[in-house]
């Protein structure tokens, strides 16, 4: 399959996905600092509930190993260009509180992961999900502030003709008045869900049938993006498709990198989205890995 192809295929394998009858193989391994999600036994992703290292509290609330199925690693954490890129996470470099900023959770700069509550569901479609209950606690003032509560559902899905999807669902809810989430203040206002895959200066990206060149500002690319890496040994023979939403529209703007770096869908870039209790934020995003085609 060319590359360019890849974001019409994983129209496709959400189609298959949703007609499957996989038997329940998805399961949990649930502990106070992390849970692992497996299939048949074999690792799919780590959910990091705690933060290792008590100099970042806010490293925590993010998935770092995410493999594919034959047990390629897909992503990187702590990488030395970014250390604050993480895996998969969401985050934002604005946290405002009536209109101050607070706080930075993409660069985890006053803002604390607080994981109240690890759930796990299996399903008889053979798909499990992981649910986290977690509050948003910043440090302003010199007081700590309840800021928001995040409810996030994690599903994985069994395999189908050798391909994995993965279904996030957050919603974010605030619990005070005058809150709102921005990208970054400049041009690429990156923010909100974002993958730090292998060798980023290894990928090519596509949407809608075409090539997409990567830029330093966002990219208008339409709703789905396909990522495969190089056809060289020791990169990974797979490739990754991701739809993102906000608020059930799709998010159509994207922040893709060649060099070292984070590939994001961005919500809601530089100006801040506001949060009320009655408007929280609803974010849901679909991965699908899926084995790379035959070089033709």
């Amino acid at each position: 399959m060319p590359r360019f192809r890849l974001a019409a295929a994983l129209t496709g394998a959400l189609a298959l996905f949703g007609s499957s009858q996989a038997q329940a193989a998805v399961d949990a391994k649930l502990a106070p600092d992390q849970v692992t999600i497996t299939d048949d036994g074999r690792t799919v992703l780590v959910y990091r509930a705690r933060t290792q290292d008590p100099a970042q509290p806010g490293r925590a609330n993010y998935v770092h190993p995410l493999y594919a199925p034959d047990g390629t690693l897909l992503t990187e954490d702590r990488a030395t260009d970014f250390p604050e890129q993480r895996g998969v996470f969401w985050a934002w470099r604005q946290v405002r509180l009536n209109g101050q900023l607070v706080a930075d959770g993409w660069g985890m700069g006053g803002l604390t992961y607080v994981v109240k509550d690890t759930k796990f569901q299996g399903r008889v479609d053979g798909s499990g999900t992981l649910t986290l209950d977690t509050d948003w606690i910043v440090s302003t003032g010199g007081e700590l502030v309840y800021v928001a509560r995040e409810v996030t559902a994690i599903t994985v899905y069994p395999l189908v003709k050798g391909a994995r999807r993965i279904a996030f669902d957050t919603t974010v809810t605030p619990r005070v008045e005058g809150l709102s989430l921005g990208g970054s203040e400049d041009s690429k206002g990156y923010g909100g869900f974002a993958l730090r895959l292998a060798r980023p200066d290894k990928l090519t990206f596509a949407a809608q049938g075409r090539v997409i060149a990567p830029a330093q500002d966002q990219i208008a690319a339409g709703p789905a993006m396909g990522f495969t890496w190089a056809r060289e040994a020791g990169l990974p023979n797979w490739a990754v498709g991701l739809a993102c939403k906000a608020q059930g529209a799709p998010i159509t703007q994207w922040v893709l990198r060649n060099t070292h770096s984070m590939q994001n869908c961005a919500f809601p870039g530089r100006a801040p989205f506001n949060l009320t209790r009655d408007t929280p934020l609803h974010l849901e995003e679909t991965l699908v890995i899926q084995p790379r085609s035959p070089a033709k």
